[in-house]
């Protein structure tokens, strides 16, 4: 039996990634390698996450979030 998903539809609110990289490099814990945006890394296999101040880019504020709730 073959289960089909409907797909899902585009997101209005969703943030273009432009000037995003996709960079690899070796879990510091397993040695796996493994794949993140801006030299942020999270490994599937062992847990291992760098810490976010190694990324290359800065972060966004929450402020800037458009589905930031409001108080």
């Amino acid at each position: 039996m073959i289960q089909e998903w409907p797909r899902e539809a585009a997101s209005d609110t969703a943030v273009p990634l432009a000037g995003t990289e996709i960079t690899t490099t070796d879990c510091r814990q397993c040695g796996a390698k493994v794949s993140g945006l801006d030299n942020r890394y999270a490994c599937p296999l062992c847990g291992w996450v760098n810490h976010w101040s190694e990324g290359s880019t800065e972060l966004p504020r929450a402020e800037d979030d458009p589905n930031r709730p409001r108080r």
